[in-house]
């Protein structure tokens, strides 16, 4: 109430919008993320155009969250999850929510073992932005680039499915999902790329028996 002086002079509208920013203006970014590092990930050549494009609309702060509909007057601002009572906002549903802890925890586990480094640790900046990466050739930094892109598609997709549909999915099933997409995405370059280009790219993740490649997730 300080900020807006004489309350007796203000207006519900001007209670109401103070209250709101001091409350919720802290959780929600004033700015989208920018700079080189920001874009050569959201434009990495491992992505296609529906990761790019939700790269695009989280470093542009242009996912509309509840928390974002709050601001419109929409809803009230809260992670639709059950369970989950904090606010929406983007680093919420990429980071922070309890539901999303499997998820990079399992990435975690595949990025120590293509990086064969134990002293990196992802990030809020590297989930949403793929600031901070960890040192890595740049072969293993665009397998690890095209599987968190594929964590946060599935992550936006079951949220989406929650809203619009009222059904979402336990994380385990929701992560064997990305697994899923990430397996046929390797085997689908398999058949179509001569074999030198598809070593380049996926080398580090998969072994070839049998002329069968197989995806070590």
């Amino acid at each position: 109430m300080s900020t807006v002086g004489d309350v007796s002079q203000s207006s519900a509208r001007d209670l109401y919008r103070a209250v709101f920013d001091e409350l919720v203006g802290q959780v929600q970014p004033n700015h989208f993320a920018s700079g080189p590092e920001v874009w050569r990930v959201v434009h990495s050549r491992s992505l296609d155009y529906r990761r790019r494009d939700l790269l695009w609309r989280i470093a542009h702060d242009a996912i509309v969250t509840n928390l974002k509909r709050l601001r419109w007057r929409l809803g009230d601002g809260i992670c639709p999850r059950t369970r989950c009572t904090k606010w929406e906002s983007v680093s919420h549903v990429f980071w922070q929510c309890d539901y999303v802890a499997l998820f990079w925890e399992w990435f975690q586990v595949l990025t120590d073992r293509l990086t064969l480094c134990n002293t990196w640790a992802v990030s809020q900046d590297y989930a949403l932005y793929g600031l901070s990466p960890p040192p890595c050739n740049t072969s293993v930094q665009d397998i690890l680039t095209f599987v968190s892109a594929s964590i946060k598609l599935a992550l936006w997709r079951d949220r989406c499915n929650i809203v619009f549909r009222g059904v979402g999915r336990p994380a385990d099933v929701v992560l064997a999902s990305v697994r899923a997409e990430v397996k046929l995405r390797v085997e689908s370059d398999f058949v179509r790329l001569p074999r030198s280009a598809f070593g380049r790219r996926w080398g580090p993740l998969v072994s070839v028996r049998a002329g069968r490649v197989v995806v070590n997730l």
